[in-house]
């Protein structure tokens, strides 16, 4: 019936008599609706039995139309809701919806209200005199509703968008790099080598060299004590009371000196 009355209206001349409306309406018919229509023609002549243009689409409504139509509008109208949906999409199903409903405007817009979202319900609360014609209030939803999304799409942008700040140096002093294994300039700490380490390897010449020179501990470097006693190693302790204390090696007299009884006879 929509495209209909759009037809008509374009070409007011051709369809200006309600007897070319119907034949232009009913050559579109088909299936079962052209076997609706065929008992109002007669084949003979040509003629529609059906002589004003209202009686024919009151007809077809009789016969295709849904009698429950409004009730079906209302449900689906009490069933919708905005959502996240801008203002002027709700508005188009909200037209859909309700244009089989006789209702007036104070009525749409109770509706058009209590369905809307909360954030247009709060701009709407702050209207002290809202319009009381449905156009109107719908005209100032739209613009309530597209300024309530500016200001949150504004709200939840990030505040500061440069560059990160630079770390502030922490306080806590750094430890020098230690020179036990000798990777670092300076001399190396030959006696607390291998200290702190888990697993031993073999140790490396100059510091087995090192420790023998010096009656150091071959496991850990330490002095006072032999590998076999050693208090960091693993393995039991096997105690040599000859071998806790270390001798001091014995000074062997340079070959330029005379003995000392060679010296008493003198």
């Amino acid at each position: 019936m929509t495209k209909l009355a759009l037809v008509f209206s374009s070409d007011p001349t051709r369809y200006a008599t309600d007897g070319a409306k119907i034949s232009y309406a009913t050559s579109y018919l088909s299936g079962s609706a052209a076997d609706w229509f065929e008992p109002h023609l007669n084949k003979a002549t040509a003629a529609i039995r059906l002589t004003r243009y209202e009686a024919f689409v009151r007809a077809l409504k009789n016969a295709y139309d849904d009698p429950d139509a409004q009730a079906i509008a209302e449900r689906k109208l009490h069933n919708l809701k905005q959502g996240n949906k801008d203002c002027s999409a709700y508005h188009a199903e909200f037209c859909t919806d309700t244009a089989t409903l006789n209702y007036d405007d104070m009525t749409k817009i109770s509706f058009f209200s209590n369905r809307a979202n909360q954030h247009l319900k709060t701009a709407l609360s702050y209207q002290a005199s809202p319009p009381e014609t449905f156009d109107e209030f719908v005209q100032l939803c739209i613009k309530l509703d597209n300024r309530v999304k500016q200001l949150r799409s504004q709200t939840h942008r990030p505040a500061h968008t440069g560059p990160a700040p630079a770390p502030r140096p922490s306080s806590t002093p750094v430890p020098a790099p230690s020179t036990a294994s000798g990777t670092a300039p300076g001399p190396m700490d030959l006696s607390q080598a291998d200290r702190t380490s888990r697993k031993r390897g073999p140790l490396l010449p100059k510091l087995r060299k090192y420790r023998q020179e010096n009656h150091r501990c071959m496991y850990c470097g330490g002095s006072g004590h032999w590998a076999s006693a050693c208090p960091l190693s693993s393995k039991p302790k096997r105690v040599n009371t000859a071998q806790t204390t270390p001798t001091p090696p014995q000074e062997e007299p340079t070959t330029g000196d005379k003995p000392l009884y060679e010296v008493a006879k003198n």
